[in-house]
């Protein structure tokens, strides 16, 4: 979801004619220092890569057609009583449309169709589907106001993020703040020619369907949570690349697992209503974040 909503951001921008540029590509690696679970000597880090591409094609004026794809794949210990690392992964496409009603009004419309298991082999219970409608105003050439709401069918039930945010630029185009709350936050300043210094938050999170049993008798889904906060610098290798180092620290962090039959009514804003869950394993401690991007970025 953090590279959906970078791409909304993007592709509203575009619209409104305040940014002048898109990210293509990115492809990215985390890594944590040991993460010790609560009650025991046992520890896991946290390994995690992500790749994601996207193509917005010009229809006419008024509409762009996304398409675009991302493949993540964590490695994580989920239990401290048991050996060896698990892999949680996601595939997922991007289908959209950025349509644009009048010079103040533009919203984009996607569908976010995925897979999210341990690919230990391929199921019913591995598909997700999740829809996005983001509409932005407009107010001034430098500032963007942005009301959505984002749902996807996480494997614990419906979830439904309200998106509620704004995008600025300064009058002299060194410093940019994208928010979309309560789940994203990017601001940076531009220190040299296309060289940047900001800080990032990202705090949504996913579900993964559980195909090779983690505990014997039971049939499991695994839910990931995290809230992270990097600073990080930016700076071109390339006429269109760019390398993103990022340091980080995660709070909150929780990798629970739950059996497949117990579920939520719904989640509404990171709210569950309706939550008699059991969770089945113990939760690691918090931890700083060592991460690296490199960007595909076209100007236009």
């Amino acid at each position: 979801m953090k590279y959906t909503l970078s791409l909304l951001i993007c592709m509203t921008l575009m619209t409104a004619k305040a940014q002048n540029y898109i990210d293509l590509g990115n492809i990215s690696y985390a890594n944590t220092p040991s993460n010790e679970f609560e009650n025991s000597s046992e520890s896991s880090r946290v390994e995690e890569w992500d790749i994601k591409f996207n193509l917005p094609v010009v229809i006419d004026e008024k509409n762009v057609f996304i398409a675009g794809i991302n493949v993540n794949r964590v490695q994580v210990k989920l239990d401290a009583d048991i050996p060896g690392n698990k892999n949680l992964n996601s595939i997922g496409l991007l289908l959209g449309l950025n349509h644009t009603y009048s010079e103040k009004w533009s919203a984009t419309y996607l569908l976010l169709p995925k897979v999210s298991s341990d690919l230990n082999k391929l199921t019913g219970k591995d598909f997700q589907m999740g829809i996005v409608s983001l509409f932005n105003y407009k107010k001034r050439s430098n500032l963007n106001y942005k009301i959505g709401v984002y749902a996807n069918t996480e494997r614990y039930g419906l979830s439904i993020f309200p998106l509620l945010g704004l995008y600025y630029q300064s009058p002299n185009k060194k410093f940019e703040a994208n928010i979309t709350l309560p789940y994203y936050v990017d601001a940076n300043f531009q220190l040299f020619e296309k060289s940047y210094i900001g800080m990032n938050f990202d705090g949504l999170g996913s579900s993964y369907n559980m195909n090779k049993r983690l505990y014997i008798d039971k049939d499991t889904y695994a839910v990931k949570s995290s809230k992270e906060l990097f600073a990080y610098l930016m700076f071109p290798i390339g006429s269109s690349l760019f390398i993103k180092p990022k340091l980080g620290y995660s709070v909150f962090r929780t990798y629970k697992v739950f059996e497949n039959s117990d579920k939520v009514d719904l989640s509404f804003a990171s709210i569950y209503i309706g939550d008699n869950r059991t969770q089945l394993n113990t939760n690691f401690k918090d931890g700083a974040i060592f991460k690296i991007e490199m960007v595909y970025r076209v100007n236009f």
